[in-house]
This record gives C-alpha cells, structure tokens and sequence, in this order.
C-alpha cells in the first residue's frame, strides 16, 4: 500500500510546493532561510499582539514562496512530541493571545520578567505550532515585535537559533520555562 500523499508537498516527495517550484529540498530551505532572513530585516513592528498579528507576521516573512503562508496548517504534525491538533488551532491561539493580553502585553516589567513571561507564551505557542513551516522564526520575530511594544529591545543576532530550539525542547517535554527564558534574557539589550 502506497503512503497517503502530504497535501502541501509535491506528489511522491517530502518538499512543500512552492512558488518557485525548487523540487530539491535542500534547495528550497536554503532559499526559504535567505528569503525569511531578508524580511525579519524588514518586518514591520506595529503588528497588533493577536492570532491575527501573529498570522500577518509568517505571511510577510513567506508570501513570496508559499500559497498558504500566514494560514494555520490543516494537517496534524509533531517532530519532538505532538503539537496541537490542526482542528485546534484557532481556539489555542485565540486564549494564548487572550493569556497575554491580560498581562497587558508583558508591559511595565522588569527585563527578567519580561523574559519568563515571554518564555512561557512562546513556549505554548510553539505547542500549538501553528503552522506547517517557520514556527521557530515566527516566534523569534514574534518576540522582538513583543519586546519593543513592551518597552524593552531583543538583539535577535544575540539568540541562537540551535540554543532556542533545545531550550524550546527541552522546555517542552519538561513543562517548564526556564531554558528558554534563559535564552530570552540573553538576548534582551
């Protein structure tokens, strides 16, 4: 029996279709990383702190290779552990953003509780996983948007992406979020 074919990826592949049809997948992640490090450049910060922000920030920083870039992913996924299942989405995003506007967007804190609280959000952000692709992106761009309309400054040169990603991991499978916010104080200017 042959495997059930992915619904955003080129028949008989792992490789996402994509506006410039790169069949290789090396290819098309070396573009994609060029691409979305071209728009963190130059993504707006006035985005509103909500699902819809949130969605407007993977949009700009994929338009250019993916039809489905800033849409929440219909396919279930889980590469360390399950995220939120797809039909899911919307209602996690909805409380999460609702979570951290009742803390007034992290406004008026210290930089080390800016960064727990930060943590924390972008930890159960990166539970759901919104999207098919560019989670981790999204939440760093994401967290310097939250930053400065917070009153603080994110040095997202500061933040390697390898120690976010076990921070983010690790904090995952543990149900904590002290590496992360670790990795986010780091980073805070």
């Amino acid at each position: 029996m042959r495997p059930k074919e992915h619904p955003y990826c080129y028949p008989g592949t792992d490789v996402y279709r994509n506006k410039e049809d790169v069949r290789d997948k090396d290819q098309l992640e070396k573009l994609e990383r060029r691409i979305t490090t071209i728009k963190l450049e130059t993504l707006p910060h006035d985005l509103p702190i909500t699902p819809a922000g949130y969605c407007e920030i993977h949009r700009y920083m994929f338009c250019d290779l993916y039809d489905w870039a800033g849409e929440y992913r219909r396919v279930n996924t889980g590469r360390t552990g399950p995220f939120c299942k797809a039909e899911y989405i919307a209602v996690e995003m909805e409380k999460r953003f609702a979570a951290i506007g009742a803390e007034n967007n992290l406004r008026d804190l210290s930089p080390e509780q800016f960064a727990a609280r930060a943590a924390e959000h972008l930890n159960e952000l990166n539970a759901i996983h919104p999207f098919l692709d560019g989670n981790g992106r999204v939440q760093r761009a994401f967290l310097e948007i939250l930053a400065i309309q917070a009153g603080h400054l994110v040095d997202l040169a500061r933040v390697d992406a390898r120690a976010w990603n076990e921070a983010s991991i690790a904090d995952y499978h543990r149900q904590d979020h002290t590496l992360l916010s670790q990795v986010i104080a780091g980073a805070l200017v």
